[in-house]
């Protein structure tokens, strides 16, 4: 069954409010407190002084649907849009963070019960890869 941006937008937002993250609204696409980026171009911008230590929040999980635009940047992938039916300059990007609460083997069964049980996806079709250094999510997976 076909789901609409709406629908897959919202079931993610609801999965991570049912697994303890607030639903934070997505910040201006011009970060108000952030000089060295003219946009937000992914989901943690507006986390970046919650991961540097500047700033506190009230919680300690997080889920969003961030608005973003591609403009460049580490994976600049910008010549792609246009070309390609997945690479838009205006995208949101859906997001889950921790700020020391949980970290990968949480962050990955998070994941995997999302789009196995509530996105449906049939595991047995799903291919799992690792960093080939990253020890700890090679361990969790049981490679």
């Amino acid at each position: 069954m076909a789901k609409t941006l709406n629908e897959i937008r919202s079931a993610f937002l609801d999965y991570f409010e049912k697994n303890d993250h607030k639903i934070v609204e997505s910040s201006n696409l011009v970060p108000n407190n952030d000089p060295t980026l003219m946009f937000a171009n992914s989901g943690m911008v507006q986390f970046k002084n919650v991961f540097t230590g500047l700033e506190k929040r009230e919680y300690q999980r997080a889920t969003t649907s961030q608005k973003c635009v591609r403009a460049g940047g580490k994976h600049n992938d910008l010549e792609n849009v246009g070309y390609t039916p997945r690479h838009h300059t205006f995208f949101e990007m859906l997001g889950n963070f921790s700020f020391g609460d949980y970290f990968k083997d949480r962050a990955i069964e998070l994941a995997w019960n999302l789009i196995t049980k509530e996105f449906g996806l049939d595991k047995n079709r799903l291919y799992v890869t690792v960093y080939h250094d990253d020890d700890e999510a090679f361990n969790y997976w049981n490679i």
